[in-house]
């Protein structure tokens, strides 16, 4: 007889196993039945029978514990394949050497324990559904809200078309439009072009001499770009600007009067 397998069948002892081990959800268990055959060498056998059966016994715990563990109530067959696989055939466990062992174990779920798993699948499929609800209403809310500017503007007047004294432009403009992915739009382009203008317009104020200045700038650098197409944005429209009693200097500086014709002696 050699000490690398279980030896003859007179050597060999049975336990019946009645166990519960834990299913991968919280409170529910698996409840293990069958029988464990076990054998050990003399260097465990020295301990007595009670010794020998109790480390089979634990040996077979962890074992059956470490897989019903990575499964949930309802995958009771997979890990009954699993455990079978596992502890049908003989083997000696990891951390016990000399021990030989095998078991055939029926896993089952009580009534009550089949019970609470199918509530809890229950709510977890209500959870589940709400939360892809929410999710399909997020979406196509993005997709008619911010698909554009000017549908976010639509939508953010349909909001307040009840009270529109409340309605802030402002406050969408830093708020909401930055959501749309797209805030340069035409519209925000020339907003921002006309408070720029607006800008310069009120920076130069009412000093001919600074209209003229910044008038030749604009000319010299459309000029410099070839833009020469955009300098007639420049011409006055206005008649009374042609008898302003100023005169543009080609060389930037400061506007001189316009001498009379006829007075000059």
């Amino acid at each position: 007889m050699t000490n690398d397998g279980p030896g003859p069948w007179w050597n060999r002892r049975r336990s019946r196993i009645r166990a519960q081990w834990p299913t991968r959800l919280p409170g529910i268990r698996f409840c293990a039945r069958g029988t464990l055959t076990y054998r050990a060498h003399t260097n465990i056998k020295a301990g007595g029978t009670a010794t020998t059966r109790a480390a089979a016994r634990l040996a077979l715990e962890e074992l059956g514990r470490s897989i019903t563990q990575n499964h949930m109530p309802e995958q009771l067959a997979t890990a009954q394949e699993s455990l079978t696989l596992a502890a049908a055939h003989w083997h000696t466990p990891k951390d016990t050497p000399g021990l030989w062992l095998k078991a055939h174990i029926t896993l089952l779920l009580t009534e009550q324990d089949t019970n609470r798993a199918q509530r809890y699948q229950d709510a977890l499929r209500e959870v589940t559904l709400q939360l892809a609800k929410e999710h399909e209403r997020r979406e196509r809310f993005r997709q008619a809200v911010f698909d554009s500017p000017d549908a976010t503007r639509i939508w953010w007047l349909d909001r307040h078309l009840d009270a529109l004294e409340s309605l802030d432009w402002d406050l969408f403009k830093e708020k909401i439009l930055p959501l749309v992915g797209a805030a340069d739009d035409i519209h925000s382009k020339a907003e921002r072009i006309a408070h720029t203008l607006l800008y310069v317009w009120e920076k130069l104020g009412d000093n001919p001499g600074q209209h003229a200045r910044f008038t030749t700038t604009v000319r010299t650098v459309l000029d410099q770009m070839g833009w020469d197409d955009a300098i007639v944005w420049l011409v006055p429209d206005d008649p009374s600007d042609a008898n302003s009693p100023f005169s543009v200097r080609g060389d930037g500086g400061e506007p001189r009067p316009v001498t009379q014709a006829g007075t000059a002696r």
